[in-house]
């Protein structure tokens, strides 16, 4: 039987080379590899406030106003020479007055004040809720709207020809009334409720994409 026949003789230089630049291509991919399976993941970034800025204004209060005015339009005569007026007579109305106000923030002017990708938490910089409509119910009083309970003239008032005093009597109780209503919307409980009111809405919105967002409202 054949012995097998066994080769002594050393590599040559080339052969030595290629297999060294085999070996580094190995090494060199899997080093690669390492880099590109191992790398921690980027952070997210906040989510985009494009969702809020099509909200335009999110109405978070809806103020039901229901008051008692009481008003009088005064008829006086000057006293010439004199700073004082007599007294002649005019026109008491008595309005019972409904109507409503909206109060909302305007999500357009919504920004990011803080933000930790790492910690997914940021600060969301909010303006201040603002009235956004305030009104008197003309509605018929059988719909729920206001009207005028009383309206009665004093003193000459019903012997005057016409009903000028009436009506600036009744303009005027109406005008009182807006503005009434108005002073509402703005009172610093209402705008405490609309504040509390939009933080209910938004954080769930965040939390729900995974981020932890705390509100804070420009002075």
């Amino acid at each position: 039987m054949a012995e097998p026949v066994i080769s002594t003789q050393p590599r040559t230089p080339m052969a030595a080379a290629i297999a060294g630049a085999a070996l580094g291509a190995v090494l060199g991919g899997l080093g690669l590899w390492l880099v590109l399976y191992n790398k921690p993941a980027a952070p997210l970034p906040p989510p985009a406030l494009l969702a809020l800025e099509d909200m335009g204004h999110l109405v978070s209060v809806k103020v039901r106003y229901a008051n008692v005015i009481e008003f009088t339009q005064k008829i006086t005569q000057g006293i010439p020479w004199t700073q004082w007026e007599l007294r002649l007579g005019g026109t008491q109305v008595l309005l019972v007055a409904r109507g409503d106000c909206l109060v909302g923030a305007d999500m357009r002017q919504a920004r990011y004040d803080a933000v930790d990708p790492a910690a997914r938490t940021a600060v969301l910089l909010l303006p201040a809720p603002t009235t956004l409509s305030a009104r008197v119910d003309h509605a018929p009083r059988e719909q729920g709207g206001s009207y005028f309970y009383a309206v009665q003239g004093t003193g000459i008032e019903p012997l005057i020809p016409g009903s000028a005093n009436r009506t600036q009597a009744i303009d005027a109780a109406l005008q009182r009334a807006q503005q009434d209503v108005e002073r509402t919307c703005e009172a610093a409980s209402t705008v405490a409720t609309a504040k509390e009111n939009a933080e209910a809405v938004l954080k769930p919105l965040f939390s729900a994409t995974g981020w932890t967002v705390q509100v804070r409202w420009q002075s």
